[in-house]
């Protein structure tokens, strides 16, 4: 007699009872996808993902049917899709329900039900990313082309053909959503030699923590690397579609040295307590201290990046054999490299009259310590032309300096 009276009212309670009085009260809802492995949360589904998992987090009463069996997942224009699991969390009150289902082909709505009836707060959307939206929002950011000359990696467009020793790519890849979607896609480098044709395809692999997020540092090492003069393309590809290009040349030695420009000039003066400054004027070489020369010597050549050797030596007149300062191998660029041999004291620089960088026999500049002359005028009207005087950037800039001075000065008169 019992065993009916309790079935009856079991049966009572949940078909006649009031649905909000006994039913799961939804706490969360969340959805993810899976792709090779990965577990995604809260993203875009891509149109290549393997699942979608959805997940609410429910309060069961105590009165409340506790069988995943209770639990729908709808989609709209679909059946309803039965919950995989039901879990208990920490509190005996609190579930987890998942459902597992394949991703839709558009973006859709889906409803959480609990014997058939909607829960409060149970909706959500399924977002579907389609292949076109993700490619269109794709970006590589910061291609760049790296030649490994000697022992350093140089991020360069023009290098000297016999010192190249590897070539490396790099980028940053950048998505709004997670780069997941790439697993399916041949992302790969192309290297494509000008001259012959010959084409060397690399394929770019992403880590698990690279797919997981939204960007991503790319490097690509080509199994072979330009060892002849000519001009190469980098073409960073997704199938059949160019993200970046970038061109890569290679000269010979003979142009790059024919390349090599002195830009700038500066003297390196270090008085007695240590201190160290630059100055662009000759110093006076009087008291303690000491002076060297320093030269800013750069290439003609657009992101050029190459190694020559240059010879620093002291210009004493009349001796049969320069003083030599600095005689090394230098990695030159299109932008200024300070090449500084160091200093002498001022007792020793009273035969030198300057200092000359020169590579391989060629003359690049010369710093002289000389005083810039000071023409004199003949009573004809013209001057007389002073004695050899290596003209400079110094001596240049000082010239200026003097006529602006002589501007200023007619200028108040007037």
């Amino acid at each position: 007699m019992w065993l009916w009276m309790k079935r009856w009212r079991d049966w009572a309670m949940n078909d006649l009872w009031p649905l909000y009085r006994i039913s799961p009260q939804p706490q969360a809802l969340h959805y993810s996808y899976e792709k090779a492995g990965l577990t995604l949360h809260d993203q875009p589904i891509p149109w290549n993902a393997e699942a979608v998992l959805v997940e609410a987090l429910v309060r069961l009463l105590a009165s409340s049917s506790r069988r995943k069996t209770d639990f729908l997942l709808r989609l709209t224009g679909q059946e309803p899709i039965p919950a995989e699991q039901l879990r208990r969390l920490d509190s005996d009150d609190r579930y987890a329900v998942h459902f597992r289902l394949p991703p839709p082909a558009v973006t859709t709505a889906a409803e959480v039900l609990y014997r058939n009836h909607v829960l409060p707060g149970g909706h959500l959307t399924l977002p579907i990313l389609s292949r076109e939206d993700f490619l269109q929002n794709l970006r590589l950011q910061l291609p760049t082309l790296f030649v490994r000359i000697g022992a350093d990696n140089v991020a360069c467009q023009t290098f000297v053909a016999s010192q190249c020793r590897g070539l490396m790519a790099s980028a940053i890849l950048l998505s709004p959503t997670s780069l997941a979607p790439l697993l399916d896609m041949d992302l790969a480098v192309e290297f494509r030699c000008e001259r012959s044709g010959a084409l060397h395809r690399t394929p770019v692999r992403l880590c698990s923590s690279q797919l997981a997020g939204r960007q991503a540092l790319l490097v690509v090492m080509p199994r072979k690397h330009p060892r002849r003069i000519g001009a190469w393309t980098a073409a960073w590809m997704l199938g059949d579609r160019p993200l970046a290009t970038q061109r890569l040349r290679a000269i010979s030695q003979n142009h790059f040295r024919r390349s090599l420009r002195l830009s700038d000039t500066r003297f390196v003066i270090q008085g007695a307590d240590g201190s160290v400054r630059l100055s662009r004027q000759a110093p006076q070489l009087e008291g303690p201290g000491r002076v060297g020369p320093c030269f800013l010597v750069s290439s003609s050549e657009p992101g050029m990046a190459g190694i020559c050797p240059v010879r620093v030596t002291a210009q004493v007149p009349g001796a049969v054999q320069p003083p030599l300062m600095q005689e090394q191998d230098v990695l030159i660029t299109d932008g200024p490299t300070m090449i500084a041999p160091g200093t002498l004291d001022v007792a020793e620089l009273g035969q030198v009259s300057g200092f000359e960088i020169a590579v391989r026999g060629r003359t690049l500049g010369v710093l002289s310590l000389c005083p810039a002359p000071t023409a004199a005028f003949t009573s004809e009207g013209g001057f007389k032309p002073p004695h050899d005087f290596t003209w400079t950037a110094a001596a240049e800039e000082e010239m200026t300096e003097r006529l602006n001075r002589l501007l200023e000065g007619k200028s108040k008169d007037n």
